[in-house]
């Protein structure tokens, strides 16, 4: 892969977690954290006219293009007071995750709401701007350097594990650097994983300390690939590898895998919760002695009794 130079273009793709139910619980409003991104989004405009941008918004529900805008999406009023690019952006990211937010209130007020509801699908909108970036960079002859930046306020989805690996390392392969700003809760295990492999940042801001988001971004997320080669990026000490399993969303140091579906759970099951496959299970015993006779003659040989269980399809 060539080297980046500073006159090369960037791509960047912002993701952007409007799950209600997530930011309903967060001490930062989700207006005020739109009006930083917005802001952000603007310096990144500035700083070259060659620069492009996507911004993808998801929720629960689904995963909608909020900009750049479709054929059929109404023209918006001219504002000689304002660039261009700046005024169609901020029309356009605001007015869709209103539009998303509108139709989400319904979920809000559910008091019998589950865990699934303050999750956000998003390797679905991951894919999306893979999608994205890839078509992008077919179109064009010039050298683009991509990057997305995931604003994220949901918790992980221990479901969407093996959709979500699959898009990092599909990003790991395109060259694309994932960046990621936590805005609430725990840290995700699975964006800090998306963030180490792909070579991007992944930020923990603290809003309830009057962390400010926008400066954490401007400082960490503004520069490109070829100014990152010059400065000191923060880093995690402790990553998080581990997998969740899917029964009772949990970490686990060691876990069984689905043969079908290759999802994880801390304990045997008879039946995939995913898949729903039947397993049949087979112990196979060997006793001691024939143990000696098998390994008579090796350097290892000696009294044991090994039991093992496999799991195999019905």
């Amino acid at each position: 892969m060539s080297e980046p130079l500073e006159s090369d273009p960037s791509l960047l793709v912002v993701v952007l977690d409007v799950n209600a139910s997530s930011w309903a619980k967060s001490p930062l409003t989700v207006g005020n954290a739109l009006q930083q991104m917005v802001i952000f989004i603007n310096a990144y405009l500035a700083l070259k006219s060659e620069n492009g941008l996507a911004v993808l918004a998801c929720n629960r529900r689904e995963c909608r293009c909020l900009y750049p805008p479709s054929r059929a999406s109404p023209a918006i009023e001219r504002d000689i007071r304002v660039y261009e690019q700046f005024r169609v952006v901020d029309a356009r990211v605001l007015a869709g995750v209103q539009a998303m937010l509108s139709g989400a209130e319904d979920i809000v007020g559910d008091p019998n709401k589950g865990i699934e509801e303050c999750q956000t699908p998003m390797s679905q909108a991951l894919s999306k701007a893979l999608c994205h970036i890839h078509r992008v960079s077919e179109s064009t002859s010039a050298k683009v350097w991509p990057r997305i930046l995931v604003l994220s306020a949901a918790d992980d989805s221990p479901r969407e594990y093996i959709a979500l690996m699959n898009t990092i390392f599909a990003a790991q392969r395109m060259g694309v650097l994932i960046d990621i700003c936590k805005v609430f809760g725990r840290d995700s295990v699975f964006l800090q994983q998306a963030a180490e492999i792909t070579g991007g940042n992944y930020l923990k801001v603290d809003t309830a300390g009057h962390e400010s988001m926008l400066q954490t971004l401007m400082f960490t997320c503004l520069a490109d690939h070829y100014t990152r080669e010059i400065l000191v990026s923060p880093t995690k000490e402790m990553i998080d590898f581990r997998a969740t399993c899917f029964c009772h969303k949990r970490v686990v140091d060691i876990g069984y895998v689905c043969s079908v579906c290759l999802s994880i759970f801390c304990q045997v099951a008879p039946i995939c919760s995913t898949c729903q496959t039947k397993f049949s299970f087979r112990i196979v015993r060997a006793d001691s002695a024939q143990i000696n006779g098998n390994l008579k003659g090796s350097p290892r040989s000696g009294a044991a009794t090994v039991a093992m269980s496999t799991l195999s399809l019905a």
